[in-house]
């Protein structure tokens, strides 16, 4: 009886005791799922600066275009205040004839109308320098354009292979590298989503203790360590889904690569060719600028000799002015297109950007 009751009094739970319980779980493997989402959190972040990167390039771009528009608006002025003048000579010429009777009143009043449209023509191109200013501010970031800006000077264009400017592009453009990694990103991810076809390793640790010994058979602690191999028996067909939406994503990537390769190829082509219309187009322009000088030179003498009208001389004077704010037009794109190059083959400022990439290491 006495030894029932002691064997008895063994297995008897207490109604009141204390536990503390630390238990750990460690991830150990599966198949590689930590590192390919290492990987691909890896690209990402390279894509995202690439893309910065690139995003740098073109705001910088479009405030070079700004800067144009202000240097075109510049010479705009330029060009209407000497076309102002010469309207200015013209009609007091007019008035000179008129009273000695060479010209009649029909003359001079064309003469004045040609100098009014002159005087409109300054105000306009002062209205679109003062806006072209505006917008370059905006660009920039700032109220007002602070002094008066430099002319860069004129740029010329060092004639080269389209494969080499091509390769140039495929090189050093930021987008197409961003693209690149988008793609690794994508490959990662299938590997990623593979990995839920496997089993999970994991380690699994646990201690208790406690203010009562009889739970462990007069101990007041325990603890025990076990290797834990976990499989999902069913899912739902969701792991075959994560798996297809990664590959299609992959397909998308690889698409959206080969469409910025062609886009580049283009780009690189298109304004490559502009930039040679461009020369053609100056080289035409200016002969033009020059044969309407030495015509409008010839007529203004025809004219104070009587030998023209004075609509021949208007018809000069207007040659000239509409050929050299041609000149002044296609110069300015032409020096715009030779940094629009620079833009297609990612070498647009390359050394702010190489300045960028090492205060970001830094």
């Amino acid at each position: 009886r006495s030894s029932g009751t002691d064997a008895g009094s063994l297995f008897d739970r207490p109604r009141e005791y204390g536990t503390l319980t630390l238990r750990l779980e460690q991830h150990v493997y599966q198949w590689g799922k930590v590192w390919s989402s290492r990987q691909i959190a890896e690209h990402y972040f390279k894509g995202s600066r690439f893309r910065h990167l690139r995003r740098v390039q073109e705001v910088l771009y479009q405030v070079s275009t700004r800067y144009y528009e202000v240097l075109l608006g510049r010479r705009s002025i330029e060009i209407a205040e000497n076309a102002l003048k010469r309207a200015r000579q013209q009609l007091d010429r007019a008035r000179a004839q008129y009273e000695v009777g060479v010209l009649t009143q029909t003359d001079v009043l064309r003469a004045e109308v040609q100098a009014a449209q002159s005087r409109e023509q300054l105000e306009r191109a002062k209205n679109q320098y003062d806006i072209a200013k505006e917008r370059l501010a905006l660009e920039m970031g700032v109220e007002s354009v602070p002094g008066t800006l430099e002319d860069p000077g004129e740029r010329s264009f060092s004639r080269a292979r389209m494969a080499d400017l091509y390769d140039k592009a495929l090189e050093n453009r930021q987008d197409f590298s961003q693209a690149q990694k988008q793609l690794l990103a994508a490959e990662e991810r299938i590997n990623f989503e593979q990995a839920d076809y496997f089993p999970n390793i994991s380690l699994t640790g646990e201690y208790t203790r406690t203010d009562e010994k009889a739970l462990f058979y007069g101990e007041p602690d325990d603890w025990q360590a076990s290797v834990v191999v976990s499989y999902p028996l069913f899912t739902g067909w969701k792991t075959s889904a994560e798996v297809d939406r990664a590959k299609s994503e992959k397909s998308q990537a690889e698409y959206a690569l080969a469409r910025l390769r062609k886009q580049i190829r283009n780009e690189v082509r298109s304004v490559y060719l502009d930039i040679q219309t461009q020369q053609k187009v100056i080289d035409q322009l200016e002969q033009q600028v020059q044969s309407a000088r030495r015509n409008y030179k010839q007529v203004t003498a025809q004219f104070e000799e009587g030998l023209v009208t004075a609509v021949d001389q208007v018809d000069a004077f207007t040659a000239l002015n509409e050929a050299e704010n041609r000149l002044a037009k296609a110069y300015y794109t032409y020096q715009l297109d030779l940094l629009r190059l620079k833009l297609a083959t990612g070498t647009f400022q390359s050394d702010l950007l190489e300045r960028e990439i090492r205060n970001e290491d830094g």
